[in-house]
């Protein structure tokens, strides 16, 4: 091989250049969306983001509990490890979520469905209906 030449990249190396762009792209997009739900979020959401947050930070010993000082902030201007307390925080949310049995069926049906559930079947006819 001649000074000069550069070796010719294979498929493999090619594939693992694409996969880590992609891999790039898409961590920074769900940092952008997740920045962004943040933001919109009110303050009791926060609060329980940021309760939850450091129930989940505390058995970790390099993340620094989030106060109450980072309400007011922005995701932006959270740092490395405020951000990964607050990403615990989200993903115990989640769990709660998933724990939690969300069909009441007093609130999930329509008022007239509960009503004729709770009550006895109508009588039958006495004749035939046409």
């Amino acid at each position: 091989m001649s000074i000069g030449q550069e070796k010719p990249v294979t498929g493999r190396q090619m594939f693992l250049e694409q996969c880590a762009r992609l891999q790039s792209s898409v961590s920074a997009s769900r940092t952008s969306d997740m920045a962004n739900r943040f933001n919109r979020l009110g303050e009791t959401q926060k609060k329980v983001i940021i309760l939850l947050a450091n129930e989940a930070a505390q058995r970790f010993k390099d993340l620094p509990p989030l106060t109450h000082s980072h309400l007011a902030l922005p995701f932006e201007q959270f740092d490395s490890q405020d951000k990964a307390s607050l990403m615990l925080g989200i993903k115990r949310l989640a769990e709660l979520a998933a724990a939690l049995p969300w069909e009441f069926s007093d609130y999930a049906a329509p008022r007239l469905e509960v009503q004729a559930l709770r009550e006895s079947p109508p009588p039958a006819p006495n004749g035939v209906v046409n």
